[in-house]
């Protein structure tokens, strides 16, 4: 393959059988990795363009009257396409308006070679969070002027597949061999592209590249090894704290161009600085644009140098993670020197096993699309990848479930036996973790540590806890326990499939395969087989009994819809009907009945003098299924017969696909007292911040809910920087109605309405924030029309993706967008600049009161004589009202509308709280008619 044609067509709609038309044309002719000719002319599509395609491309009916026809130009196209491979981005979409034009203009279909850049860098670029054209574009730094113009698009996609082909030559020859194994069964002729440039790499005598020093081959797989650490000169010798501050307002300016020193954030870093070394917890809200992040990492830095001791920094989001490690930390350690070290540490799960991932390149029984292309994803992967953290791969749908069979976990590890343990990414981490002054990863693991009892991090005495304000749910969540139905399916089809794929058919073909006088019975294994499934058929009635209880009874408690069912006290299965208690109790039997015949097979294996490697590792991992079995069948005692008063049990059910899937939970009912006791009781000093921890300026909420009223902790607030009154405008319609039982069609309707209006005076660029997913979709509905014809281009949360960050990418690169986010889209989303100049909030963000968690406290704090609406329901709210509100200023050029659809926040006396916690903002309350034009001027 060393001659490609790279096409692109502008079209009238996605549908060419449906009538759909081509506009524009534009090829590229590729020879040997050169551009060697460009094509390009507009089409007569006989029909009107729609206004939206005229958006979108800049192509009018006007600029296509005198274009020629499609006939006219397929001999030129043709004539280039010739003894080439048709290349395209999402070739299937161009393949299809190719051949269905060529069938209505008496020319045979094309028959040739295809090739997809979107396919073939997913497989060479597995850590690209996108892969749209822009998206590839500006991470291969290709020139693309003019996107949705087929000229351009085409040529911009030659550049990406001369990029992706050299990529591909510079790959080791391992590697390629196993890709070509691999891409067999991908949609276009991807294996083909790798064979060619194998076989020219044989030909050439070029199988050893220039880079290989910089690999490490093992066992037939192709590992980058790990750059060796540069210590570089300190840049600041400080003798003191106050010094160093000196210090660092000369430093930081030529570091970090664009760099301010704040005044809160240098009273920051003191008051950080002394909790440290005076030994008290320290509670900080840092309005956005204090620069908390520095603010905290300075002061932890220079107390690591001074007291050697460990500091452990706890995000709850990925993105701050890789913010600090990528951007901040870096910085630091020039200025620091290396001799502070950091590491980045996260679940294990997070990690790749390599001897799991080495099988499972040998066993196909599982290779649908997803799983070769994640397969091959990884293999490229682990020629960059030096931590083997699945966040930096970008794998497809069904590769979520492949990687869950060759993540690392504790219950299926050989440890030193491993051949690959000195290559592990996981024990890597964990050593380096070890290593380290400053460990960075996420609450979860923190509280996972808590709850291990300080056997996964090192040993630490002083914590940060940014985004603070999710510790406490993250905390309820560990501390607790959950268990999904469909988690539980799975395990019994990881054990048998009537597939092949299961862990005992696996077994059955290995020991048959084996030359190994083994002992195990073929009539255990058949023993065994039964076991599965009778257990499997016992678990399914349960959840299905529990189910058809729970439905009768169950409300709408979560924003994604699912229904919630409580167990309100320890009696529940006196009032469950008939059959729900036996159900369980035959469940955990037959379970029980599971483990004791995989333990025969186990310990009949686990004697054999000697086993082939392949079956040591399935051996282990059998061990790590009836660890698995045993600890779902202890929960579901723990959580259905063994229950606490002093916890919260419910199930969640999924009524919204056909699995009628059951999700069981338990949090503690107030989880402070185990954080004081477990935690903060435990460490010297932690710093709490978020920008959103007080309450109408105070902090009694988040000091009771995270049980620090006994420990010794002060406070302190630091205001944003930015000005709101001259950068924000906060608008509550007065004649929208209040969302009450009975009116919810006339809310949607009035709504609906009212935020295309916005939509229109805004010009898009509109943020909208729901607190239900059902009210999202419903007003998604009535919105998608008339948007679509004025041009405008609306995106759900759950419709269009669910990944927050690809929406929030095609938010940001399509004018007149308007973006419907629902619980996620709260918080953690940056849209700085003109590309978000309204953000509405539909309701004001209370729990549902049906929720089982807010029911049973408020029930709690009745008891002990309190007002739940008040020390529970405000300040939850409230605080996630602070994070949606925060989503609009960004920057100090920032400017816009805050539009809140809620009277509640005017008219109801709790209605100040949220007020007063916001910044200091001009509110107008009047009709909406009213505001419409007051919008416009504020905008512009």
């Amino acid at each position: 393959m060393k001659k490609f044609l790279v096409v692109d067509f502008e079209t009238t709609g996605n549908k060419a059988k449906e009538g759909d038309q081509i506009i524009q044309v534009g090829a590229v002719l590729i020879e040997n990795k050169q551009i060697v000719s460009e094509y390009s002319t507009l089409v007569n599509p006989g029909v009107k363009i729609p206004p939206f395609i005229q958006q979108l491309t800049g192509i009018t009916n006007e600029m296509v009257q005198q274009a020629p026809f499609v006939e006219d130009i397929l001999p030129d196209l043709l004539s280039l396409l010739d003894g080439s491979v048709l290349v395209a981005h999402n070739v299937f979409f161009d393949l299809g308006f190719l051949q269905y034009t060529l069938s209505s203009c008496g020319y045979n279909s094309y028959d040739g070679p295809i090739l997809d850049t979107v396919e073939l860098s997913r497989l060479l670029l597995p850590n690209q969070t996108g892969y749209r054209l822009s998206d590839l574009s500006m991470e291969l730094d290709v020139e693309h002027e003019n996107p949705h113009q087929a000229d351009s698009d085409a040529l911009a996609t030659a550049q990406i597949l001369i990029a992706l082909v050299e990529k591909l030559d510079r790959l080791p020859y391992p590697v390629l061999q196993r890709l070509g194994d691999l891409t067999k069964g991908f949609s276009s002729n991807v294996g083909d592209l790798i064979h060619s440039i194998e076989q020219q790499r044989l030909n050439k005598g070029t199988l050893e590249r220039e880079d290989d020093d910089n690999f490490d081959y093992y066992r037939q797989i192709v590992l980058r090894k790990a750059s060796s650490e540069v210590h570089s000169k300190k840049m600041i010798e400080s003798e003191n704290y106050e010094e160093l501050l000196e210090e660092l307002q000369k430093i930081l300016p030529t570091e970090m161009p664009g760099f301010e020193w704040r005044d809160a954030q240098q009273v920051l870093m003191e008051r950080i600085y002394a909790a440290f070394s005076g030994a008290y917890h320290l509670l900080v809200e840092a309005g956005t644009g204090t620069g908390k992040s520095l603010a905290y990492l300075i002061p932890t830095f220079y107390w690591a140098r001074e007291s050697n001791e460990k500091i452990v920094i706890g995000t709850h989001t990925i993105q701050l993670q890789e913010q600090l490690f990528t951007r901040d930390i870096p910085m630091l350690q020039r200025i620091f020197g290396r001799d502070i070290h950091v590491s980045l540490f996260k679940g294990r799960n997070n990690y790749l096993c390599l001897r799991k991932y080495e099988l499972s390149l040998s066993d196909h029984a599982i290779d649908n699309y997803d799983v070769l292309l994640s397969k091959g994803q990884i293999l490229t992967w682990l020629t960059d990848t030096t931590t083997g953290d699945v966040e930096e791969l970008n794998l497809p749908s069904g590769g979520q479930a492949y990687w869950r069979q060759v993540q690392s976990d504790a219950n299926s590890c050989l440890n030193r036996a491993c051949p690959w343990f000195s290559r592990c990414f996981y024990h890597q981490a964990r050593q380096k973790a070890q290593q380290a002054e400053v460990i960075i990863t996420n609450h979860s693991l923190m509280l996972t540590d808590v709850r291990a009892e300080q056997r996964i991090l090192p040993a630490y005495s002083y914590a940060i806890i940014d985004e603070a304000h999710h510790f406490e749910d993250v905390a309820s969540h560990h501390l607790g326990e959950s268990l999904h139905s469909l988690q539980m399916d799975a395990l019994f089809t990881d054990l048998y499939s009537d597939k092949g794929t299961g862990m005992i058919e696996k077994l059955t073909k290995e020991m048959d395969q084996s030359e190994l006088n083994l002992h195990v019975k073929k009539e255990q294994l058949t023993i065994t087989t039964f076991d599965i499934t009778e257990a499997r058929e016992r678990v399914k009635q349960m959840f299905q009994k529990l189910f058809n209880w729970g439905i009768r009874t169950a409300k709408e408690g979560t924003e994604s819809g699912r229904l919630v069912r409580r167990f309100d006290s320890e009696h529940w299965l006196a009032k469950a009907p008939n059959g729900v208690e036996v159900a369980i109790e035959e469940a955990i039997k037959g379970i029980d009945v599971l483990v004791t015949s995989l333990g025969k097979i186990y310990e009949e294996l686990h004697q054999a003098k000697e086993l082939t490697y392949s079956l040591r590792g399935l051996l282990t991992d059998l061990h790590g299924v009836i660890r698995e079995c045993q600890g779902q069948r202890n929960l579901l005692q723990q959580l259905l017969l063994e229950q606490k008063v002093d916890c919260i049990y419910w199930m969640e059910l999924d009524t919204r696909s056909n699995r009628k899937a059951v999700r069981i939970n338990m949090v503690p009912m107030d989880v402070g007292p185990l954080l004081q006791e477990q935690f903060f009781t435990k460490k010297e000093s932690v710093v709490l911040t978020s920008a959103t921890l007080s309450v109408n300026q105070s902090f009694s909420y988040v000091i009771k809910r995270m049980g620090l009223q006994t420990e010794k902790v002060e406070t302190e607030i630091h205001d944003s920087p930015f000005d709101y009154q001259k950068q924000a405008l906060l608008c509550v319609p007065a004649d929208l109605p209040s969302l009450n039982a009975g009116n919810e069609e006339q809310f949607i309707e009035q709504i609906t309405d009212s935020l295309i209006q916005t939509a229109m005076a805004t010009n898009g660029r509109m943020l909208v924030l729901f607190t239900s997913h059902q009210m999202l979709r419903r007003v998604y509905e009535g919105m998608k029309n008339p948007l679509t014809a004025e041009g405008y281009c609306l995106l759900g949360h759950g419709i269009d993706s669910s990944s927050r960050s690809k929406l929030t990418k095609q938010f940001k690169m399509t004018s007149k967008s308007v973006l419907l986010g629902s619980s996620s889209f709260w918080e953690g989303v940056d849209i700085p600049g003109d590309d978000l100049s309204c953000l509405v909030i539909v309701r004001l963000p209370f729990w549902p009161p049906t929720h089982p968690v807010v029911e049973a406290r408020s029930e709690h704090i009745k008891r002990d004589k309190g007002n739940p609406f008040m020390e529970l329901s405000i300040p939850q709210a409230v605080i996630r009202f602070k994070q949606g509100f925060g989503r609009l200023v960004r920057s100090r050029t920032d400017r816009g509308v805050v539009l809140v659809f809620d009277k509640r926040l005017v008219e109801a006396r709790y209605g100040k709280y949220f007020i007063k916690s916001l910044p200091e903002t001009t509110l107008h309350y009047k009709p909406f008619d009213e505001l419409i034009p007051l919008i416009k001027n504020w905008l512009g």
